[in-house]
């Protein structure tokens, strides 16, 4: 069993917290937090003290997975930060992990490989690395079945793959899977629907708010909404049932 630890620090204990879930790529319920110090507002700006937390990340052993219907309540989606982060190319590796970084994301995408073969489906991966970010890409004549209901499926593969690698290498990589294409497809899906529903809020006044969704696809949706001076987006809930929300000025 593998243990992480890490300090954090924000304005507030929950601030340090997200900050340090989104840092290691990693879910709310797979860490243990440790609060350092539950940090001051001061008065006037005077004496204010930012919280500090410890978050001790266990990742259990993998259950033996028996099905697909399985795998989605397995695991739940990674955490990526909402907040504008570093293009994967800027965001610095050690000349080490660089040079062990290819044969890594081999390793990782022949054990999505594996759990996906054990269920009776045949699938071929190939991978394409650009700076610290890895795409794992599935060919398979069951894309509809690796993909899920909403990429439920395709999602919750991904974030087995995530933790995969990040047994063999400590560094920071995102790893993304994809399939015929999903994700570009899925981007525009989400992009038009923010669009159409940021429509409605504006016309009729009334607050929109998602369905639980992975903080990468509401990061899309914010994004595509952030220049519209007359809206306005956030999430509210907890991960996994994280949702966004838009409504009018």
């Amino acid at each position: 069993m593998l243990v992480l630890q890490k300090t954090f620090t924000g304005r507030t204990v929950e601030e340090a917290v997200q900050l340090g879930l989104s840092d290691m790529i990693i879910t709310e319920n797979q860490v243990k937090i440790e609060v350092i110090n539950q940090g001051k507002k001061g008065l006037f700006g005077f004496g204010q003290q930012n919280a500090e937390v410890n978050l001790i990340v266990i990742d259990p052993v993998l259950k033996k997975l028996t099905s697909l219907d399985e795998l989605i309540t397995a695991k739940e989606p990674f955490v990526e930060p909402e907040a504008e982060q570093l293009a994967a190319d800027e965001v610095p590796v050690l000349s080490d992990a660089r040079r062990r970084l290819p044969d890594n994301a081999e390793k990782t995408a022949a054990y999505v490989e594996a759990i996906i073969q054990s269920m009776g489906i045949t699938v071929d991966s190939t991978c394409h690395i650009k700076g610290n970010e890895i795409t794992i890409e599935l060919f398979s004549q069951d894309a509809a079945r690796i993909i899920g209901k909403r990429g439920q499926t395709l999602n919750a593969l991904q974030v087995l793959a995530q933790t995969y690698f990040q047994h063999t290498q400590k560094s920071f990589v995102i790893v993304t899977l994809d399939i015929e294409n999903y994700r570009a497809k899925r981007k525009e899906t989400l992009q038009t629907l923010a669009l159409n529903m940021a429509g409605k809020a504006r016309a009729t006044g009334s607050t929109v708010r998602f369905d639980p969704m992975p903080n990468y696809e509401r990061k899309i949706m914010h994004q595509v909404l952030a220049g519209m001076k007359d809206i306005e987006t956030h999430s509210e809930g907890r991960e996994p049932n994280r949702y966004l929300v838009i409504k009018a000025r």
